[in-house]
């Protein structure tokens, strides 16, 4: 049964939500139409209807509300409950697929977007693959420690993630890069991924001759 708190809490989560996906479409919005440079933290907020503080509970900065993944978090729920008899690199492909999955056709839109600006915009410079990789990375470290059962101070867990999570972007942002509005289709962008993650699973070649 349901308790009284629990469903409270339950509440403020999805409000919370609802501003901070809110907050980065009106970013996304504004800075398609204006470009980056020209866009303010005041007119995201004023977009989003919260006043500027507000933004900042979700977001430390501009960059930030551009460069962050909702669906990380949807990913690492999907990756922590797959199926053992996956492979690791399959099941963080079906996770990924799955967080896409679940998107409306209005939140892929959103999240095209967001992609295409965060390949485009030349002010990010390299940190937006930092940062923009720190979160799958952590979140696919984790998931690959607890399958392989090492150490919390084993650092091949994230060495291991952080090669899934390269192959997948390196496959994906040739076709953000051309991107036009609306013109990426879904399924185009997991096949992508999914030819990324087959290329890592076939092993890193030698270069040597036999």
């Amino acid at each position: 049964m349901t308790t009284t708190a629990g469903t409270s809490t339950g509440l403020r989560e999805r409000k919370k939500r609802r501003t901070q996906q809110a907050l980065q479409a009106a970013a996304i919005r504004l800075m398609s139409e204006n470009g980056f440079a020209r866009t303010t933290i005041d007119q995201i907020a004023d977009a989003a209807d919260v006043s500027p503080r507000t933004f900042f509970r979700y977001f430390p900065s501009k960059e930030s509300a551009l460069l962050t993944d909702l669906q990380d978090e949807v990913v690492a729920v999907h990756l922590a409950a797959a199926p053992a008899e996956l492979s690791i690199a399959a099941a963080y492909e079906a996770a990924v697929r799955a967080a896409f999955d679940d998107l409306s056709a209005e939140e892929w839109k959103v999240e095209q977007a967001r992609m295409r600006l965060v390949v485009t915009t030349p002010e990010l410079g390299v940190t937006a693959a930092v940062i923009g990789a720190l979160r799958p990375i952590e979140d696919a470290g984790e998931f690959i420690r607890r399958r392989l059962g090492l150490e919390a101070d084993d650092p091949r867990p994230a060495v291991y993630a952080a090669m899934l999570v390269a192959a997948v972007a390196a496959a994906v942002v040739p076709l953000l890069a051309d991107l036009e509005d609306g013109a990426l289709d879904r399924a185009a962008l997991l096949d992508a991924m999914h030819l990324g993650v087959e290329v890592l699973q076939d092993g890193f070649p030698t270069g040597l001759e036999p």
